[in-house]
């Protein structure tokens, strides 16, 4: 007898709430660019920051770049001087 086994996994979906925002657009805010050092994360940002920027020219953009997969330094320092911050994770 031979059991042939199906490879394809059960899809199961979940819903979740999205965080609260606490700001109605991004007009005069400190926007973090958090990059991975994965590769084209810094073009993904470039292009991203840009965007922003044609939306919104009174916007402050802070990019930060992660050397380490690991690396926590100058993390919290970005936090608290932005009002949000987008992180990147590129291939």
């Amino acid at each position: 007898m031979i059991e042939i086994v199906n490879p394809v996994g059960v899809s199961a979906a979940k819903r979740s709430a999205l965080a609260l925002r606490r700001f109605d657009n991004l007009a005069g805010l400190r926007v973090g660019l958090l990059d991975n050092n994965k590769p084209n994360a810094d073009n993904f940002l470039r292009i991203v920051g840009a965007l922003l920027l044609a939306r919104h020219a009174d916007i402050s953009l802070l990019p930060k770049r992660k050397m380490t997969r690991m690396e926590a330094d100058g993390l919290a320092e970005l936090a608290s001087s932005c009002d949000v911050v987008i992180n990147a994770f590129a291939d």
